[in-house]
């Protein structure tokens, strides 16, 4: 008997279809001929925790630190979220040890890549599996190249060094987690959470915040230049000269320098406007992997990206509507263009619309063999799904993944782009662009309107013409800061963590790490963890969340702030990646990278009173329980509720700050009402709230708007202004 082991239920199927006989299905396994396909859900094993050598590690106590074992031990995972009459882990694990026990053969489906070789590899050595054992290529998983790839096996022994690099990297990063975590949380007296991607990405929030706050507005002005030729007029820009000494940063700065500018170039005569004409063909995007479509969903619906992978996990799982849906991969293989008209046909019936302009014949440059590695994009399957039984969010995103696909048989959108250029002399000179769509092409079915900019320019032939600077206006703008994360726009910065690197040598192993990777520019996680990684965050009080907004709370930037660099950067990610790269190609044993982790970690503690502490007030704070839900006015503090009120997280350190509402104010004013979070989140950020049942000198009770009035000296809370509604 030969048993073929998937990563997924998918996958399983998918080389079932592609094996000879009749299928027959018995206990969750597919039965053909002498095959036996069975298949995991992930990762089935897991590593042992401390407490499962030596129950003592159960306590977290800062004298048993470091902790380590010479041998790392796995476990039988727990199971999550398990519906009714889904097989557990406990039983997957065991079905597949009675099955190898009758195996003559074994053939490794794990994914293409380190994660994949290892979780069927440490099945194999669970049960001590001594047969032959053969590696499926399962990067693509169509019937023709799936039939392909079952006639073109290897031996598995080649690739294990692979599974080993990924054996490496998880237990050190349980190493990293286990000792940090209990090492600074024991330090501060309060839970700290530490982890090789959690940390950094807590970086990119706290570098972004303070990045804002820090950022001095400066002012800056822009010159505009109407200019009349060929019987028009046409708007244009002032372009300075970049060895203009007035310039700062490329900007003018002095209005007066602007106005000088203005006067100079007013009634000017130009005989040198240069207008040039040219076609622009615009492709249609790529297919969505998962963070684009996590963005892409953020953006137009408004849903987080832990909310798109549950929405695609149930279309992939409950409907079968969609491929793998965790995919990092924007591009298709050539079988796939194949199969298209038969997936095309489907999909149309399916979303009750076909473009005009649609056309099998088209192939758009997403169907690139050479650009799957582990998985390929993400788009709907050759299954008929009925749209009135999805959910509102179900059918936004499967229509969304549905029109990106059909959009790469469609044709590119066509325009025209008209450019004016005059060169005044000294580097200085006057510009303008206009566009304008010839043809919509793929557009048409995205129904968005037309964003590039056109102007009366457009109508203008080519030509060199002679005319006049007629008029000119200086705009006043200024600097803005880099805008506030939100979970969207976190999760993309996460795959390509490297640009906000700036050691050179770190900054390309995280490059070299990610090398044939479409979409993964030196990253961090993975697109199946990132989205649960920002939850956890927030989770664990690190983040807050502001509208869309995602900012860092005082206990994340304090985290961030006492932690060594070693295990606060990305550099670790990038330093372990050189690592497990000599792993994979058979040149270092997986302990190298394991014993150079032990050793930071052994570095670390031995030097814990060197590392400062976390603000005892946020910890006091944090002890309260209580969520952020705004700014001090006085001192920028996060503004924190307890189970009293709402007080400012610098109550006791640095600012010794003493702004408070109680929840049951003190007032005789508010003695029948209560200050609640949304109502203190509203007068925080400088509305008026209407309350009721406000108590009069007599006793009276009466409602009106009620705005907080501070005094930043003030020992005591903010007083109020009543706001009465004129009738």
């Amino acid at each position: 008997m030969i048993l073929v082991i998937a990563e997924k239920p998918v996958l399983g199927k998918a080389i079932a279809d592609a094996l000879p006989g009749t299928a027959a299905m018995k206990n969750g396994c597919i039965y053909k001929g002498d095959y036996i396909v069975t298949w995991v859900f992930g990762h089935m094993l897991s590593l042992k925790e401390p407490e499962d050598y030596d129950i003592g590690y159960k306590s977290w106590n800062i004298n048993s630190l470091p902790i380590f074992f010479k041998d790392w031990q796995v476990k039988i995972g727990k199971d999550e979220n398990l519906n009714k009459g889904q097989i557990s882990k406990s039983q997957r694990v065991n079905q597949i040890g009675n099955l190898l026990k009758q195996a003559d053969e074994v053939i490794h489906a794990g994914d293409p890549d380190d994660e994949g070789q290892l979780l069927i590899d440490e099945l194999l050595r669970w049960f001590n599996y001594k047969g032959i054992v053969k590696r499926l290529d399962t990067a693509n998983t169509t019937l023709v190249a799936m039939k392909k790839a079952l006639s073109h096996m290897t031996d598995n022994k080649p690739h294990e060094p692979y599974g080993w690099s990924a054996y490496a990297r998880s237990v050190a990063d349980l190493m990293v987690g286990i000792n940090m975590s209990r090492l600074f949380s024991c330090k501060n007296q309060t839970l700290l959470t530490i982890g090789r991607v959690q940390t950094p990405t807590l970086g990119l929030v706290v570098n972004r915040d303070l990045a804002i706050e820090g950022h001095h507005k400066q002012k800056y002005y822009t010159i505009g230049c109407d200019i009349n030729f060929n019987n028009d007029t046409v708007q244009a820009d002032f372009i300075p000269a970049k060895i203009d000494s007035n310039l700062v940063d490329g900007h003018i700065l002095s209005k007066e320098y602007a106005e000088q500018i203005c006067n100079r170039l007013k009634g000017q005569v130009l005989k040198n406007i240069n207008i040039t004409k040219k076609i622009v063909y615009e492709a249609p995007p790529l297919p969505f992997n998962l963070v684009k479509l996590q963005t892409y969903c953020s953006g137009k619906f408004g849903y987080s990206p832990q909310q798109v992978l549950d929405i695609t996990q149930s279309l992939r799982e409950n409907h079968k509507a969609i491929t793998y849906n965790r995919s990092d991969c924007q591009y298709l293989s050539e079988e796939h263009y194949k199969e298209a008209p038969v997936t095309m046909k489907t999909v149309i019936m399916n979303i009750r619309y076909k473009p005009k302009n649609l056309d099998m014949n088209l192939k758009s440059k997403c169907f690139d063999s050479s650009k799957i590695s582990a998985h390929f994009a993400i788009i709907p399957t050759n299954q008929k799904v009925n749209l009135d039984k999805l959910s509102e969010a179900e059918k936004n995103v499967y229509l969304a993944i549905c029109k990106y696909y059909i959009a790469q048989f469609m044709p590119k959108a066509k325009k025209e782009q008209t450019n004016l250029s005059i060169e005044l002399g000294n580097g200085e000179a006057i510009k303008a662009i206009s566009t304008v769509i010839i043809e919509q092409g793929y557009r048409s079915i995205f129904n968005e309107a037309e964003k590039d900019k056109a102007s009366n320019l457009s109508k203008i032939p080519e030509g060199i013409y002679s005319g006049k600077i007629t008029d000119t206006d200086i705009a006043e703008k200024e600097t803005k800061p880099p805008s506030r994360y939100t979970k969207a726009s976190l999760n993309e910065d996460m795959t390509c963590i490297s640009k906000y690197v700036k050691d050179p040598k770190i900054k390309q192993l995280l490059l070299s790490k990610d090398e044939g990777k479409e979409g993964e520019r030196g990253s961090i996680g993975t697109s199946a963890t990132r989205s649960g990684i920002i939850e956890s965050l927030v989770k664990r009080g690190f983040l807050r969340e502001d509208g869309k907004k995602v900012i860092s709370t005082a206990l994340g930037r304090e985290l961030y702030r006492i932690l060594p660099d070693e295990i606060k950067k990305a550099d670790m990610t990038a330093e372990w990646w050189a690592i497990q790269e000599e792993i994979q190609n058979g040149t270092a044993n997986y302990n190298k990278l394991i014993d150079s982790v032990y050793d930071t970690i052994k570095h670390i503690v031995a030097n814990v009173d060197n590392y400062p502490v976390v603000n005892s007030s946020i910890i006091a704070i944090k002890k309260k329980g209580g969520a952020v839900i705004g700014k001090c006015p006085r001192c920028g503090g996060d503004i924190v509720e307890t189970k009293t009120g709402f007080c400012c997280s610098n109550w006791k350190e640095p600012t010794n700050c003493k702004f408070n509402i109680w929840k049951k104010s003190k007032s005789p004013l508010f003695a029948k009402t209560t200050f609640t979070a949304a109502t203190v989140k509203k007068l925080l950020s400088g509305q008026s709230v209407k309350m009721k049942k406000l108590v009069s000198k007599t006793g009276k009770e009466f409602e009106a708007e009620v705005k907080m009035k501070d005094d930043p000296s003030s020992q005591y809370g903010p007083s109020f202004d009543l706001i009465f509604n004129k009738k």
